[in-house]
């Protein structure tokens, strides 16, 4: 019997029609899926992999689904967006069969209207409220669907998600099936460790659907040569174009130079986070029916939301990570087996031929399906999230110590002295109460304003308070509350990829009318740290900066020159096991290509006070004996308090958690990825090798 033929045939042509060839990813998942098995499932962007895991567990519990008239199968995503966008794509399928699919989330509960879904879409957010209200529907769910994981994976999300699971299994009478699904993911076991322990089985399917990579690297002058570069892309024929840029400045800043091109006026759009969920809706549906136009965005468009095929993707700038980048371009022209990507270094670019070494390593990595291997962290932020929720749940009674203990039992590194470190400054901060002689906690005012406030049930970064933005009595989004210290009636701001006045502002909104637009217009700051780079980019431009390969075929006739003279440059002055240094009026400059974190490391065990590092260079006062700087990252364990830093990224929980434990979890990005160690290494076996000034490296600021 084929695999296909182990699906119900009805299921089989209701998700694959009559012709019923599902692709690789999707035979594979069949099998061990409807023997009731657990599946991690890797497949790349467009590769079918939501069918891939719905068909089957659909085919596996659908007579039972009809039967019991209830909710059967949960699907959690990590955004509203994507959730809305899943269940218009499984509607038609589900309904052939008979069966109802419904969302639950901060905009939306369909189980509180009309007959109970067989199938809930869902956050993990959501689904904390749904524990928190004790929601009978979940008592008869069989299966549990995690989609887009690397979002959540070594996140306080993902460990907020990871104990709401084990908090579900506790209440249903039947082991739980699960899926996850990703299309990044560099070692699919660690993901298993994360979400639910090392004590679950799981299948492991990993199926790369690589597509070739067209892609461009070119540099953005002006505002000029960019506007003269989309009219080159869109003039005399019908072409969809999605920007990403790496902030809601940037996004806004585009949006409002198209605005101004005569043949786009009417379809430029705008796509970031703090859009109203109305007004990103509205966008993605214009965008997604019309034949020709240009959507900027930041990540709320890396997901696989539905906005019709893209002939191409321009990347506004570097993005933080590989896996946002394949993410980004994975979103390009689906009607044909090539990836569409053009790589624009900005206008305010402050070292062009770095960034557009940033660019080749990336698209040489994508090509090469190499993705960084990071190892599950340990963190402890949403542990106190989820702490405080099981007893605001239960009216704020007292709980047993033990009893919360058990919410965390799959996580081998969290032992009962953490959990107790966790409620002891909990208390302290005046959210829980020890009973007097019991080991029981209960809670205290901080806590119940909390619930008030609903706050309990997230784990998003601290950031700015917000402020809702009023176009009458449509809310189109919200900005940071800092604003209103720079309005005045009549000003002039940039929002949703428009131009509005200022009608009138207080903390409850602000209310603005649209306007031409003139040189007064400002734009809102969002704060925030801005994209890192981590580790891995800067180690992959130095590898390729030495590599016999040419980025030729990547540049346009105006970088290929600058970045040709460059490698050739480095590598004629400098081999792979050097580091290039130069010395300047402020001290020695070494420019070691290993990331921000390990720069800072070395900067602090070599006892180096006054340095100055980034994600390339390590500025300091006097020479480093590279031979002595330690190889492996627990040898830095004397200066990991300075190694901390904490940030308004952090969440509330996060904030809360003791100081040891606060640098803890910030020491997982060095203590667990397995690029820093590597780096280290070849830091420590490399020999210094004096540039001159007037070299090659003196662009690098």
């Amino acid at each position: 019997m084929s695999t296909i033929e182990s699906l119900d045939h009805r299921v089989a042509t209701a998700f694959y029609g009559r012709f019923l060839r599902p692709r690789e990813a999707q035979n594979a998942a069949i099998e061990p899926l409807t023997a009731g098995k657990n599946i991690i499932l890797s497949s790349g962007t467009g590769s079918g992999k939501t069918e891939a895991v719905v068909a089957p567990l659909v085919s596996k519990y659908w007579k039972l689904a009809l039967e019991s008239d209830a909710l059967t199968i949960l699907y959690i995503t990590p955004t509203k967006a994507l959730a809305n966008d899943l269940e218009k794509r499984l509607q038609l399928p589900l309904n052939t069969l008979g069966l109802r699919i419904g969302i639950r989330h901060g905009d939306r509960d369909d189980l509180t209207s009309g007959a109970k879904p067989h199938v809930l879409i869902s956050t993990p957010e959501s689904l904390d409220v749904m524990l928190f209200r004790r929601e009978p529907a979940l008592l008869s769910i069989r299966a549990v669907i995690i989609d887009e994981v690397h979002l959540l994976y070594n996140t306080q999300r993902g460990l907020q998600l990871s104990i709401l699971l084990r908090r579900l299994q506790k209440q249903l009478p039947v082991k739980v099936q699960w899926a996850a699904l990703s299309a990044t993911i560099g070692d699919l076991s660690h993901v298993r460790d994360f979400l639910v322990g090392t004590n679950e089985e799981a299948s492991y399917l990993n199926y790369p659907t690589p597509r070739p990579i067209d892609a461009q690297v070119r540099h953005i002058t002006n505002e000029g040569s960019f506007l003269e570069l989309i009219r080159k892309l869109t003039h005399g024929r019908s072409t969809k174009l999605l920007i990403f840029t790496n902030s809601r400045r940037e996004c806004e800043r585009l949006a409002g130079m198209l605005q101004h091109e005569e043949h786009l006026k009417h379809s430029v759009f705008a796509h970031y986070s703090s859009l109203s969920p109305s007004v990103r809706l509205d966008t993605e549906h214009k965008f997604a029916s019309m034949s020709s136009a240009v959507c900027v965005a930041t990540s709320t468009l890396e997901l696989g939301i539905d906005i019709g095929d893209i002939d191409a993707v321009l990347l506004w700038g570097v993005p933080g990570s590989i896996e946002s980048f394949l993410q980004r371009i994975g979103r390009g022209n689906r009607r044909s087996n090539k990836t569409n990507a053009i790589c624009l270094i900005p206008d305010d670019s402050s070292a062009v031929t770095l960034d557009a070494m940033r660019f080749v390593a990336l698209i040489d990595t994508a090509r090469k399906g190499q993705l960084p291997i990071r190892a599950p962290y340990e963190l402890f932020g949403a542990i106190g999230q989820q702490v405080l929720s099981v007893i605001a749940s239960d009216g704020g009674r007292f709980t047993r110590i033990a009893d919360l203990c058990e919410l965390v039992s799959h996580k081998l590194y969290i032992n009962r002295d953490a959990v107790e470190n966790v409620l002891a400054e909990l208390a302290s901060n005046g959210f829980l109460q020890r009973h007097g002689f019991k080991n029981q906690y209960g809670a205290e005012e901080a806590l119940h304003k909390l619930v008030d406030m609903k706050l309990i049930y997230g784990n998003f970064g601290v950031g700015s308070q917000s402020v809702d933005v009023y176009y009458g009595s449509k809310c189109l989004g919200e900005v940071p509350a800092i604003n209103l210290m720079r309005l005045r009636n009549g000003t002039e701001v940039r929002f949703a990829g428009k131009t509005w006045q200022v009608q009138k502002f207080s903390r409850d909104g602000i209310h603005v009318h649209p306007c031409r637009s003139t040189s007064s217009v400002i734009d809102f700051s969002y704060g925030g740290k801005g994209i890192e780079t981590g580790v891995f980019i800067p180690e992959q431009v130095w590898r390729f900066i030495h590599s016999p390969e040419s980025a030729d075929d990547l540049l346009t006739k105006e970088l290929r020159p600058e970045v040709t003279s460059f490698r050739e440059n480095v590598r004629s002055l400098c081999s792979y096991e050097q580091i290039p240094f130069r010395r300047t009026v402020h001290g020695i400059c070494y420019y070691t290509f290993g990331g921000y974190l390990v720069n800072k490391a070395i900067g602090l065990a070599s006892n180096k006070p006054g340095f100055r590092a980034d994600d390339i260079a390590l500025l300091v006062p006097s020479p480093i004996d590279w031979s002595a700087i330690p190889k492996q990252p627990y040898d830095y364990q004397e200066f990991f308090p300075q190694l901390f830093e904490g940030s308004s990224e952090q969440s509330i929980y996060q904030q809360l958690l003791p100081i040891d434990l606060q640098q803890r979890e910030y020491l997982q990005e060095w203590l667990k990825d397995e690029t820093i160690p590597r780096i280290l290494a070849r830091l420590n076996e490399s020999e210094p090798k004096l540039i001159e000034m007037g070299h090659v490296l003196e662009f690098i600021p």
